[in-house]
């Protein structure tokens, strides 16, 4: 397997310890105020049932009471394991991502240098090539950065966010956590597959790009150069195309 794919299934703790114990430490913290807050969206609803059950000229049971603090009891739960959740989703990518990514090979984006044609022509292709692959490699290595540091603060900001699930008008804001957060682990999925694919077409260099023979005797190159920008351009695209398949703003 690929070193790149085996760092981008690496668990959160694995990729960077220190900034994991970080996020545990604020995830922590903030779920103190995930409780606050469903404490609060307890009390409105009760405070609510009193005075519709007043207005009706009913008193509020205990059963109701016991229903009531059952749901809520939930919400604690949920904001309690908020932090698990999120790291659920994630090894649940991971393994998406190993299962597509199994027969990557290394060196994805080693270039073979043209020997033949015309000298000049030759090295600036060459030139060309080598900075196209390595701005590709650099680029993909970046997302995948990126896409680690927007986990960290989903996770670290998960038990606030889960808290709104109680409340109706609110519950969008949970649910678009849980989309968010599946769309960004997704986005490691996208990146292994669009490697596959990278690999597939990189085996096949028999590019016809003119019958002059000075173009054919380049084709590899151009062909080359040519498959590292559209992989750059599908790249950059990747964290959009995964936030509109799970329809996640």
């Amino acid at each position: 397997m690929d070193e790149l794919v085996q760092n981008m299934t690496k668990s959160l703790r694995q990729y960077n310890g220190e900034a994991n114990r970080a996020v545990i430490k604020i995830n922590t913290s903030f779920m103190v105020v995930g409780f606050i807050i469903v404490s609060f969206f307890l009390l409105v609803e009760m405070m609510s049932w009193y005075k519709y059950l007043k207005q009706q000229g009913v008193e509020m049971t205990y059963r109701l009471m016991l229903e009531v603090a059952l749901k809520y009891l939930i919400a604690y739960f949920l904001v309690a394991m908020s932090s698990q959740i999120i790291v659920a989703i994630i090894q649940i990518t991971n393994l998406l991502t190993r299962m597509v990514g199994a027969n990557i090979t290394n060196n994805l984006f080693e270039f073979e240098a043209l020997k033949k044609g015309n000298w000049a022509i030759r090295i600036v292709v060459n030139s060309l090539a080598y900075i196209a692959g390595a701005i590709a490699l650099m680029l993909t290595n970046i997302m995948v950065f990126m896409r680690f540091i927007e986990l960290y603060v989903l996770r670290a900001v998960s038990p606030l966010i889960v808290a709104f699930w109680m409340s109706d008008d609110t519950r969008s804001i949970a649910t678009n956590l849980l989309k968010r957060t599946a769309a960004t682990a997704f986005q490691g999925v996208l990146i292994v597959v669009l490697l596959v694919i990278w690999q597939a077409f990189k085996l096949d260099q028999n590019v016809e790009l003119a019958k002059a023979d000075w173009l054919k005797t380049f084709a590899a190159g151009f062909s080359y150069i040519g498959k590292c920008v559209i992989f750059i351009l599908i790249l950059y695209r990747s964290q959009s195309t995964a936030k509109s398949l799970l329809q996640s703003n």
